[in-house]
């Protein structure tokens, strides 16, 4: 029981790297801005985000505070997929909401509300007699109070979403968690039995993946439908870039239970299809450098893939006894996986990061540095370890495995702290 702890702790550090990275695309800045008072109605919205949207599914709307909508014309989006733009219908006055949903290039969902006041210039000069300044004063601050409401009803909204979407995304994140163990898990045991190390949980860990898979793909396709009012599932898998790639996924992954275990060739082919679609639907595609960041996210999979594998083999072997024959080569492929991990982590994430000066600048970059420590200390052990079985032929004292799993933990620690920061 307690290697199968130690495996599943492993794992999840494996993906301590690309964590902490973020990519989602914010909004950078809104014309009209929040909070901002004008005396007529501005002829366009325009928003900007700081990284490409998808470019078929998005909503944009802008209403008055008794909700009638205002549009003038229709939504369009610019050339570079970052900018939404419309036309709205002049002679309004009152508060007005800008409500709009935007799925990024990495493929989260984004909502978000923008207030700003139309105060025309006549409402004031209307109040002719004392009497009538009375009445209006009190007309007045009836619509006031009605315009306040309104904006405290909708930052209760925005407070109920926040709160709401916080407690899917801890859902979301568990499963995701799951379903890259499986996928890398998968991955890896058809990798080494390409190698002529053949297990019998090859099939297992298939139902395993799709399982997950579906799981996955149902938690992250009900967090869009909280998030967009008038999608449809069938448009959020068939049109949306992010729905797409879960559509192929699992399109590939149902394929994969008759193709599996004829050959080397089908084998590996279907293990680069899945990892190339995971690495396509990631903050991988969000970055400047798309092709690289793609290429490095992939690479980074099939190196853990090769880790978790081999380690969920010479954990099943030892367990029967016959992991003398696997050891010294299962040594050598973790040594060249973890250090290849770690350089395509880095390149990966100081791509993603805003800065290096954020390491000493910011809460996040405090973490960060100790996180960079505690990996730091797993090479260390993971050193005397290899250093143990080059000696002894074997791994007999697990007391320094048992220390590497403490600094894995640490690590997650420090993780789960670093997903709560923002790195600007």
């Amino acid at each position: 029981m307690k290697k199968w702890s130690i495996f599943f702790v492993l794992v999840f550090s494996l993906f301590a790297n690309t964590l902490t990275a973020s990519a989602h695309a914010d909004l950078s800045s809104s014309t009209p801005a929040e909070d901002d008072v004008f005396e007529t109605m501005p002829n366009k919205v325009h928003l900007t985000f700081t990284t490409a949207i998808d470019s078929t599914v998005f909503e944009l709307n802008v209403r008055t505070q008794d909700g009638r909508s205002i549009l003038n014309g229709d939504v369009e989006i610019n050339s570079h997929k970052n900018e939404l733009s419309v036309a709205l219908i002049p002679d309004v006055s009152g508060q007005i909401q800008i409500i709009y949903s935007v799925i990024s290039k990495d493929g989260h969902p984004i909502k978000g509300v923008i207030n700003f006041t139309v105060n025309k210039a006549g409402v004031v000069e209307e109040i002719e007699t004392p009497i009538k300044e009375e009445v209006m004063t009190i007309e007045k601050m009836s619509d006031e109070d009605k315009n306040m409401t309104l904006a405290s009803e909708e930052k209760l909204a925005i407070n109920d979403t926040e709160q709401m979407t916080s407690r899917v995304s801890t859902l979301s994140a568990i499963i995701k968690f799951f379903y890259i163990t499986s996928l890398v898990l998968l991955s890896g045991l058809l990798i080494w039995t390409a190698r002529g190390f053949r297990t019998r949980f090859v099939p297992s860990s298939q139902l395993f993946h799709l399982a997950l898979l579906f799981l996955f793909t149902w938690s992250q396709a009900r967090d869009f439908l909280t998030v967009f009012d008038h999608l449809t599932w069938g448009d959020l898998f068939l049109r949306t870039e992010v729905g797409q790639y879960w559509t192929a996924a699992l399109v590939v992954t149902v394929m994969g239970l008759y193709i599996v275990g004829r050959n080397r060739i089908v084998d590996l082919s279907f293990v680069a299809i899945l990892l190339l679609l995971k690495s396509l639907n990631s903050h991988a595609v969000a970055s400047e450098f798309p092709f690289v960041t793609v290429g490095l996210n992939f690479m980074h999979l099939g190196l853990a893939a090769v880790w978790v594998g081999g380690l969920f083999i010479l954990l099943t072997l030892w367990k029967q006894g016959e992991k003398d024959v696997f050891l010294p080569v299962f040594s050598r492929a973790a040594l060249f996986s973890i250090l290849a991990l770690s350089v395509t982590g880095t390149i990966y994430a100081l791509i993603l990061a805003p800065s290096i000066d954020a390491l000493w600048t910011t809460t996040w970059g405090y973490w960060l540095s100790a996180k960079i420590l505690a990996v730091f200390g797993v090479f260390i052990v993971g050193g005397f370890i290899r250093r143990k079985i080059k000696i002894n032929h074997d791994l007999t004292n697990k007391k320094f495995l048992y220390l590497d799993c403490g600094l894995a933990l640490l690590i997650l620690l420090i993780v789960g702290v670093l997903t709560q920061l923002s790195p600007s």
